[in-house]
């Protein structure tokens, strides 16, 4: 017996336009203090103010709105812990390590940066959950 979980769609490795990644943000992730942390820079970055700093793959500035009228650069965090939606929802998400980039336009992009990992923390859990719901039942559980 195979199950398949339906989990929503994020492109990882795609840049989106600004409003398209934060409805994936919200719809597609456990929310966390690191995703509200890229919700906060998205949804207060100016058109014209995504630039790099010394692009050594970790460094980025973008100019954000952080008060009322005041507008200043702000660190892009890097790398970001998030949680999207992967496996059942039964089952608690596994968090992984992500890189979070930004482009002019403004564009935003999210890519894998635990080598696969979360995969093997996935099985596990669901190994786990399965375990404890077909107690008794005497049926092997392969993960």
């Amino acid at each position: 017996m195979t199950a398949e979980a339906f989990a929503p769609k994020f492109n990882f490795y795609q840049f989106y336009d600004v409003e398209s990644f934060i409805i994936a943000m919200q719809s597609c992730f456990v929310q966390n203090e690191d995703s509200d942390r890229i919700l906060r820079i998205v949804g207060n970055i100016r058109e014209e103010a995504v630039k790099q700093t010394g692009d050594n793959g970790i460094s980025q500035m973008v100019t954000a709105k952080t008060g009322i009228a005041t507008v200043e650069e702000v660190k892009v965090p890097n790398p970001v812990i998030l949680a999207p939606y992967r496996i059942f929802r039964e089952i608690e998400q596994p968090e992984s390590k992500f890189v979070f980039r930004m482009q002019m336009g403004p564009r935003c992009a999210l890519f894998e940066a635990d080598g696969g990992a979360w995969r093997l923390n996935a099985m596990a859990r669901i190994k786990e959950w399965l375990e404890i719901e077909l107690e008794g039942l005497k049926i092997p559980i392969i993960s």
